[in-house]
């Protein structure tokens, strides 16, 4: 069993420590609004999310389950927000673990090489003049040799020469995500532009998308100040805001 209670967090951060939920998301976002930041943490999730309906696979302490609510202003533009949250969890593994060859496929999740290591889920909703943004994060730990998913996998055992606790990951990368909150709050998605270029995914990647009503093809070519996918198509610039627009080929 995996104890949770002597974490440390930046500002005394109020976080709630579950044993199991159906979703970390879902339990921050069923809660009254106020301007607190506000932290859940689970052992298990019995029903994950992950983007559009998506299903987010883990198994009991063997994973990172944790959603963090975030007030900001009705002021502050969010684009780009999954983008810098992104940035936030590759900093701390690779400045905590050492942990390289890391990318991110753009809009949300966290790859080491070909296979998907961590996700991330943003939801929001807007209180008068402030939004509730609740950002969610999954990342594998230590799965198993009996793990069973569809799409390619790896977890921190198969690439950290030595495996860190749950218990200091969990806190290094809560205190991480809410140092980058407050940066994004304060100057937008546009300072963290250069670092994604520098951990993109999908840059120079042939991909297949849906614009104006019809399939075309083009070249992955970076992202734009708001957080877009830019998208070169013969002498078309496409910007991109949804992944369901996107297929990799």
């Amino acid at each position: 069993m995996v104890d949770y209670s002597a974490i440390g967090l930046l500002n005394g951060v109020d976080c709630s420590i579950l044993e199991s939920t159906t979703s970390t998301n879902d339990y921050l976002t069923k809660l009254p609004f106020s301007k607190d930041i506000k932290v859940c943490i689970a052992r298990e999730q019995t029903a994950g999310k992950g983007q559009y309906q998506r299903t987010w696979l883990s198994k009991k302490d063997s994973s990172v389950l944790l959603s963090l609510r975030y007030p900001f202003s009705t002021k502050v533009a969010l684009n780009g927000l999954s983008l810098a949250m992104g940035l936030s969890v590759i900093d701390v593994l690779e400045c905590a673990y050492n942990v390289d060859h890391l990318k991110l496929k753009w809009p949300n999740d966290i790859y080491f090489k070909d296979q998907k290591l961590a996700g991330i889920l943003i939801e929001n909703s807007v209180q008068n003049d402030w939004q509730s943004v609740v950002i969610g994060l999954g990342l594998n730990h230590q799965l198993g040799a009996d793990f069973e998913c569809d799409a390619p996998w790896t977890d921190l055992s198969k690439i950290c020469s030595t495996l860190p606790s749950l218990v200091d990951l969990h806190e290094k990368l809560i205190n991480g995500l809410l140092k980058s909150l407050q940066h994004f709050e304060q100057h937008g998605f546009s300072t963290f532009q250069t670092q994604w270029h520098q951990h993109d995914y999908l840059l120079g990647k042939q991909l297949e998308l849906n614009y104006q009503d019809k399939k075309t093809v083009g070249i992955a070519n970076g992202v734009n100040e708001q957080g877009a996918l830019v998208i070169k198509s013969n002498n078309t610039v496409i910007e991109a805001y949804s992944s369901e627009q996107i297929r990799l080929i």
